[in-house]
C-alpha cells in the first residue's frame, strides 16, 4: 500500500507545483491585461445604461413601442463612457501617488481601478450632482452622464435625480456585482485551461508517463516529496492555500518575478525528479525514433505507434485536465494524503508494537508448564 500512497503523494506534489506555475502565469496575465478593471467597466456601464432604461428615457427607449430604441448602445455609448471614467477616476478611489502617475487621463485612472462598492458610487453621484432648488433638496445627476445630446449638447434629465439613482443602485447594484464576479471567475477559468494547455504542450507533460515512472522509482518519489515544505510556502506567499487566513490587505497578485521564480522552481523539481518530462527525454519521442530507425530499440509497428501515440495523447489530456482544477484543489487533496500517511503510519506502528512485545509471568508460559510451575 504505501508505495501506491506514496506515488499519489509525489504526483499530487508534482500536480501542485506545475499548478502553481500556472497560476503565475494566469495572475500576471490577469494584471497587464486589467481584466478586473475591464470587468468593472463593463458593470458600471450596465448600470447607468439600465438606469436610464428604467425611467424609459427616450434616447434608449423607444417612447411609442417601448422597446430598445435601435442603436441605442451605441448612441449611448459616449455618455455612459463619460459617467464610467468620471465615476473610476474620482480622487475617492484613488491614492495621490497612483493619480500623479497615471496623470489626468480618466480612462487611464479608471483602469487603475478593480473594484468599487455601492456606499462608494453613490458618494461620488452625490458630489458630482448639481441642485436644481433653493434650498439643494432636489439633485440632479450631471446631463453629461445621462444625456448624449444631438451635436454634442447635453441636458439634464428630470428623472436622474440623486435619490432615484441611489435607490436603483442599492437595489440592483449587488446582483451586477454578482454578474461581474462570475464573468470574472469564468475569464479567468477559460485563461487557466489555455495556459494548461500550453504548458503541457511545452514541457510534453504526460501525466500517465508521470505516475508509472513514479510507481517504478522510489528515489524519484522521494526527491519529491522532498520538496514539500518548499511548494507549500510558495503556495501560502500566493495566496493559493484555502486555510491560509490573511487580511485582505496581504492579499496580492503575482508579479513577473513570482513568475520567474515559479518558473524556476517548476524546472529545477521536474528536472531533478528525472520523470522524462519534456521533449529530449520523451517517451513518445524515442517511440518515433524507433520506427523510423533512428535508434538502436527495437522497431515498433505502425499498429503499436498508433496505440503508444493515442495513449500519449490521452495523457496530455489528463495532466491538462488536472492542471485546470487549479492550485487550492491539489493543496487540500496533497494535505489530505498527507494526513492519510500519517495516520497508516500510525496504526502500523501501533499493529506492530502490539503484535511484537513479549507477554511476561506466568501468563507466558504454555498452559502445560503453567500448571507444572503452580505451587502446591
Amino acid at each position: 500500500m504505501f508505495p501506491l500512497l506514496e506515488t499519489a503523494l509525489a504526483f499530487a506534489l508534482i500536480m501542485l507545483t506545475a499548478s502553481l506555475f500556472v497560476s503565475a502565469v494566469v495572475q500576471v496575465i490577469i494584471n497587464v491585461g486589467r481584466y478586473r478593471s475591464c470587468v468593472l467597466i463593463h458593470m458600471l456601464r450596465s448600470l447607468i445604461h439600465g438606469f436610464r432604461t428604467f425611467h424609459r428615457d427616450p434616447e434608449v427607449v423607444d417612447p411609442v413601442t417601448g422597446r430598445p430604441a435601435q442603436d441605442a448602445l451605441s448612441r449611448s455609448e459616449a455618455c455612459e463612457m463619460r459617467f464610467v471614467h468620471e465615476v473610476l477616476a474620482d480622487p475617492v478611489l484613488h491614492a495621490r501617488s497612483a493619480k500623479l502617475a497615471a496623470g489626468s487621463d480618466p480612462a487611464r485612472l479608471a483602469l487603475l481601478v478593480e473594484y468599487i462598492d455601492a456606499d462608494d458610487l453613490i458618494t461620488i453621484a452625490a458630489g458630482a450632482s448639481v441642485a436644481v432648488d433653493a434650498e439643494g433638496r432636489e439633485r440632479l445627476l450631471p446631463g453629461r452622464w445621462v444625456s448624449c445630446g444631438q451635436g454634442g449638447a447635453v441636458e439634464t434629465k428630470r428623472y436622474a435625480t440623486l435619490e432615484q439613482f441611489s435607490a436603483y443602485v442599492r437595489r440592483w447594484f449587488p446582483t451586477l456585482e454578482g454578474t461581474a464576479s462570475q464573468t470574472f471567475k469564468q475569464r479567468a477559468r477559460q485563461l487557466t485551461l489555455l495556459v494548461s494547455m500550453m504548458v503541457v504542450l511545452l514541457f510534453n507533460f504526460d501525466g500517465f508517463r508521470v505516475l508509472a515512472r513514479l510507481h517504478e522509482n522510489g528515489a524519484s518519489r522521494a526527491r519529491v516529496v522532498a520538496q514539500a515544505d518548499t511548494v507549500m510556502i510558495t503556495a501560502d506567499r500566493l495566496g493559493e492555500r484555502p486555510s491560509t487566513q490573511r487580511p485582505p490587505d496581504e492579499l496580492r497578485d503575482a508579479t513577473l518575478e513570482d513568475f520567474r521564480l515559479e518558473m524556476q522552481k517548476t524546472a529545477t523539481l521536474l528536472d531533478e525528479a528525472s520523470l522524462g518530462i519534456g521533449w529530449q527525454e520523451s517517451w513518445i519521442v524515442q517511440r518515433f525514433c524507433a520506427y523510423r530507425g533512428d535508434s538502436p530499440a527495437a522497431s515498433p509497428t505502425a499498429l503499436q505507434l498508433l496505440r503508444d501515440t493515442l495513449f500519449w495523447l490521452a495523457g496530455l489530456a489528463f495532466t491538462c485536465g488536472m492542471l485546470s482544477l487549479g492550485a487550492p484543489f491539489w493543496v487540500t487533496t496533497f494535505s489530505q494524503l498527507i494526513q492519510l500517511r500519517n495516520e497508516v503510519q500510525h496504526r502500523k506502528r501501533q499493529e506492530s508494537a502490539s503484535g511484537a512485545k513479549p507477554a511476561s509471568g506466568p501468563l507466558a508460559l504454555p498452559a502445560r508448564e503453567r500448571a507444572v510451575a503452580r505451587p502446591s
